[in-house]
């Protein structure tokens, strides 16, 4: 067992490192800046929590809004930080805005998905 203090890591800081480290060695420009790092949360229970992203933390607690699976919608959680294995990161949203109209519509791939359960 690990005899490291988890309560003393700076979480917030450690997943900005993490997430700068990543866009550097893809060659991502850092000309934007992360708004949002999501990250995944692994606790000592079996069920990851993820995809959420960090909003607050202290000495106790990491304070995440985790983002819902079934569609749009976010729940507020605190996770003790002494429960906490590892933190991994998942991706960045930037703060940069884009332009609607260069966004393409995508088709999808599969018009009856019924048939791939036949």
């Amino acid at each position: 067992m690990n005899d490291y203090p988890t309560n003393s890591i700076n979480w917030s800081e450690k997943v900005k490192d993490l997430d700068a480290n990543i866009r550097r060695e893809i060659g991502l420009e850092e000309d934007s800046e992360t708004k949002h790092i999501l990250i995944r949360v692994q606790t000592k229970s079996a069920e990851a929590i993820e995809p959420a992203f960090i909003v607050g933390e202290d000495e106790t607690f990491l304070d995440l809004f985790v983002l819902s699976p079934q569609g749009p919608g976010i729940t507020s959680t605190a996770v003790l930080k002494n429960n906490i294995q590892s933190v991994g990161v998942i991706g960045g949203v930037s703060a940069e805005k884009l332009d609607p109209s260069e966004i393409q519509d995508e088709k999808p791939m599969i018009d009856e998905v019924s048939a791939l359960y036949q």
